[in-house]
């Protein structure tokens, strides 16, 4: 059993929008290679690096564990064809008319679907692999869900946007939970129960020791803004390398 992190999840928002990138993982167990969602097209150049650096291919892809049908988790799927695609029925069957203010579900993602071998998985918890369990997080969206890995050592739990970030598990509050605020409280209580190590779905992933966040990983993005007429460039660096205390509002 073995959890890779091909992309780490980005928990960014502005005042109008969120522009972070979820968390890309690859998950290799009982001769099965699975893709844990496959991300929002822009970053399609990094997750075929990402892969490559592991020496796989797409074609390497036989499975691919989609969480729910936001855009920003589904758009890369057309880079395997060979791929059975195992998602939440709810989600397959709320994407044909989603509500009208649902701006995750795309119009378009049951298109994406179409020539797919998909999967649908039941509204209840079931070992899909050996030691590897699905997990009922509904809220965020309609019917998500995340996994839960026996590595043999602890428990990882795989929470997608259930978990949008490590500040979720501190405030004991879901930070992203449009569809259903009260389903996502739940589901956030639940999968902090579920297990030891966490991969939130658009940050790091991390353990809890007595309520502070000790994450397992960095990173760092360079975020650059043009300024017109005369084309300056206004950058940022994001860096996680200086170790920060939970309670760290920054």
């Amino acid at each position: 059993m073995k959890i890779d992190l091909l992309i780490p999840g980005l928990p960014a928002k502005t005042d109008h929008f969120l522009f972070g990138i979820c968390s890309l993982l690859l998950i290799r167990t009982a001769g099965r290679t699975i893709l844990f969602d496959t991300g929002p097209f822009r970053i399609r150049p990094i997750l075929l690096k990402a892969l490559s650096e592991l020496g796989l291919a797409p074609a390497d892809i036989d499975t691919i564990f989609l969480t729910h049908l936001h855009w920003d988790h589904v758009e890369n799927l057309d880079l395997f064809p060979q791929a059975e695609v195992l998602t939440p029925r709810s989600e397959f069957e709320y994407a044909a008319t989603p509500r009208p203010n649902d701006w995750g579900t795309p119009p378009y993602v049951r298109e994406i679907l179409r020539d797919i071998r998909v999967t649908l998985l039941p509204e209840q918890e079931q070992e899909i692999f050996p030691g590897v369990k699905t997990l009922l997080l509904p809220g965020h969206s309609i019917g998500l869900q995340g996994l839960v890995i026996d590595t043999g050592s602890e428990r990882a739990v795989l929470a997608s946007d259930a978990l949008w970030s490590a500040r979720d598990a501190t405030r004991a509050v879901p930070d992203v939970a449009f569809f259903d605020p009260a389903k996502a409280q739940v589901s956030l209580d639940r999968a902090l129960a579920a297990g030891d190590v966490f991969y939130p779905g658009h940050d790091r992933p991390f353990r809890l020791t007595n309520g502070a966040v000790q994450y397992l990983t960095q990173y760092r993005y360079e975020l650059s803004f043009p300024f017109q007429p005369l084309g300056q460039s206004f950058g940022v660096g994001i860096s996680t390398e200086r170790a920060m205390r939970a309670e760290d509002p920054r």
